[in-house]
């Protein structure tokens, strides 16, 4: 059935017309979240003759869609002196000041995605809150260790104040604030605790001015716009396929390594997710605002995009008010296809009560009177996690985000409006998860030139000649090997499978070589996991060498680095004594953060801004590897442009037959990004196969090999 209302609420045009001007940064794109990708499918070939197909529609550079452009975000804090009562970023505050706060940050935002320009009268708005444990019920994760966790839920105040700012700014024909969190079931209803004094929407609390939900319906009761609550556990529900394709894999082997973290799985295992059961509400309604409060998790932070977990319909699967469906051992996946049945219109991420730690549910209370909010929930939740002080290039959730065309992740191309993140910025502790979830690990080198494998296991041993001075190329020789191009970008991207690649069977080494581009010179961490023997160079300099065998612990050795500014070579030597050889590699700040503003890099690549004012154009034109490969049911094409040029990219069968014709049409220099839906000419799905994306860009042809599994 198809979603109502969702051709309104969508900015992007899907898998017919181009999305430009260069959607995701280079570190995007070099960290992209893929599937196992194995060196450069590619050949190149000067043009022939035209193919005569009617092009499809195409968005020029600079047209502003949901992934591109320079989405605003507004941060504002207690402590701005343009408030009518600033006060310290950390201190209580009343009612009037947490209004005058959320009013300060949606003044702020200025630009076309501004809450006053998403909102239409005509609207039905959900407002998509958090309610994950719940005062009223005394065996509630409310009440962990002995304390009450204030911080886990939304600020009702913000809550309200953002109702009141849109009647007045709007006037939305109904505001309907809703949740299906574990903790927020409603009396009288099935799971409904029986020693519970209050269900989620009557529990009141101290901390937010004494509101409950109850009570904020009640100070509405009797305007034009009708303002309610729908309990999303109980509401009608009907099952959706995932818009976009699913990222979501179910089946999956789980990784069991140390260190492993919850959640991570083995590559290529498992089968994508068709559908979701989803309330009706989500469904249907017009437009959602997301106000997450700001806490901790396993995966890093949870704000707007896990908030989406409330969201689905656990009773209809049997599963009471669990939320387990959406887990399936890749929960970061699943919460975004969640995010995808009707993404964010706004996010408004407030801090004022927050969770450190082990949260979001077992950390401890945080006081940070910040508001984070914009029209980009990608956007919005990179500058909050600045603001709590996580590398946003971390996230994995993130990259999942914006990979699938829900916002921008890269801060050089985000305009912030008030305070700078980092002005306003708190360093919350990060979640350790304990030994049967492992621990916030950010996203770790991804992409690498391999050699091997090398029979023999001594680390000492020179396979290759002059090893320190080592700089490779793709398709350079390595003794009786090649230096090969590995992207392993899925879910077990953590650890580089070189026994997948090299075989296993006997003792082997391989080499692992990548660069890293610092802006300054500066030190930080090797995060490095290896079986069973390793070396390490970094710019020739050996920093870490041991012959003894040993298991693959996940950041097994934090070695001391100092990056020179520019180029840094690392290299790294794993030998197994079976050959199942494995390895990852991270750098970091003391605290685990990804060392601020370094780009992993291969050989030959270059640092390409996207196409605007005063950035540097691609050096190459040239077709990158689709992301994800391979896919089911949608891929995206990213390809980069030197100079002006007509440009077609179409996609052919292996029996050389012409599939779709994507783009046909003059461009300009710059960085593109396009989808290809699966589909055929004629709407039709394609078959399972092999299929080539060929870009012919003035008398240059490139091509690339994907596969769609359906």
């Amino acid at each position: 059935m198809a979603l109502r209302a969702q051709a309104r609420r969508r900015l992007t045009l899907g898998g017919t017309a181009l999305v430009a001007g260069g959607l995701l940064a280079w570190d995007l794109y070099t960290h992209q979240v893929s599937s196992f990708f194995v060196g450069a499918a590619e050949s190149q070939q000067e043009a022939g003759e035209p193919l005569q197909v009617e092009g499809l529609p195409i968005l020029r550079p600079g047209t502003l869609t949901l992934g591109e452009g320079r989405p605003t975000v507004a941060v504002a804090a207690s402590s701005d002196a343009e408030l009518p009562q600033p006060s310290p970023i950390d201190a209580p505050l009343s009612y009037a000041q947490v209004d005058a706060l959320v009013r300060r940050a949606l003044e702020l935002d200025q630009s076309e995605r501004s809450i006053r320009q998403v909102i239409r009268p005509e609207d039905w708005v959900l407002i998509k809150v958090n309610i994950v444990t719940n005062r009223g019920n005394p065996n509630s994760a409310y009440y962990t260790d002995g304390f009450e966790h204030p911080g886990q839920i939304t600020d009702l105040r913000v809550v309200k104040s953002t109702i009141n700012y849109l009647i007045e700014e709007v006037g939305p024909r109904r505001i309907t604030i809703a949740e299906g969190g574990a903790e927020s079931p409603r009396r009288g209803e099935p799971g409904f605790p029986t020693n519970a004094v209050d269900d989620g929407w009557s529990a009141s609390y101290p901390e937010f001015d004494d509101l409950s939900y109850i009570k904020i319906l009640e100070h509405f009761k009797g305007r034009a716009t009708l303002v309610d609550t729908v309990d999303l556990n109980y509401a009608p529900y009907r099952r959706e396929p995932v818009p976009g394709g699913a990222l979501q894999r179910l089946g999956v082997r789980v990784t069991d390594y140390s260190g492993a973290q919850f959640g991570f799985h083995k590559e290529g295992t498992g089968t994508f997710r068709k559908d979701f059961i989803m309330p009706e509400p989500i469904l249907d309604a017009d437009k959602l605002i997301s106000i997450p409060a700001m806490k901790t998790t396993i995966y890093g932070t949870t704000l707007g995009l896990k908030n989406y977990v409330g969201t689905l319909a656990s009773r209809a699967y049997g599963d009471n008010t669990s939320k387990a469906q959406h887990y399936q051992n890749n929960p970061e996946q699943g919460y975004i296809d969640l995010f995808a049945y009707n993404p964010a219109a706004y996010t408004i991420i407030e801090g004022l009560w927050s969770t450190q730690g082990d949260g979001p549910q077992w950390g401890l209370n945080v006081q940070h009177n910040v508001i984070v909010a914009g029209g980009d929930p990608v956007a919005a939740e990179a500058v909050a996690n600045v603001a709590m002080g996580f590398n946003p290039l971390d996230l994995e959730a993130l990259y999942l985000a914006a990979a699938k065309g829900y916002g921008t992740l890269d801060l050089k191309r985000i305009q912030v409006a008030g305070r700078a993140p980092e002005d306003v910025q708190r360093h919350f502790v990060k979640s350790r998860g304990g030994s049967k979830r492992g621990f916030f690990y950010g996203r770790g080198i991804r992409r690498w030139l391999v050699a091997g494998p090398f029979a023999g296991g001594d680390v000492a041993a020179e396979y290759l000649p002059a090893e320190a001075g080592l700089r490779p190329a793709e398709g350079q020789e390595a003794g009786e090997h090649t230096w090969q191009r590995v992207e392993h970008l899925g879910y077990s991207a953590e650890v580089l499978e070189l026994g997948e690649l090299h075989g296993k069977g006997s003792e082997a080494t391989s080499y692992a070589f990548t660069l890293v581009e610092s802006p300054t010179a500066q030190g930080g961490f090797l995060w490095l996991g290896y079986d069973e023997r390793a070396k390490v160079w970094l710019n020739g300099e050996v920093i870490f060498e041991n012959p003894a065998r040993r298991a693959f612990v996940l950041a097994g050795n934090r070695l001391p680095v100092q990056l020179e500014k520019g180029e840094n070579r690392l290299l790294i030597k794993v030998s197994n004594f079976n050959g199942d050889t494995g390895l990852a590699a991270h750098l970091v700040d003391e605290d685990g953060d990804r060392l601020l503003g370094i780009e992993f890099l291969l050989p030959g690549e270059q640092l390409t801004a996207v196409a605007e004012a005063g950035s540097a154009l691609p050096e190459l034109t040239r077709l990158q590897p689709n992301y994800p490969n391979p896919f089911n049911p949608s891929t995206q094409l990213r390809f980069e442009l030197a100079e002006d040029a007509p440009v077609r990219l179409e996609v052919y069968a292996v029996n050389g037959q012409r599939v779709r014709v994507l783009v046909d049409g003059a461009l300009g220099a710059g960085a593109y990004q396009q989808v290809w839906d699966g589909r055929d000419q004629a709407g039709g799905n394609a078959a399972s196969g092999v299929y080539f994306a060929r870009l012919r860009a003035g008398r240059l042809v490139h091509t690339r090999a994907m596969a769609l599994v359906r």
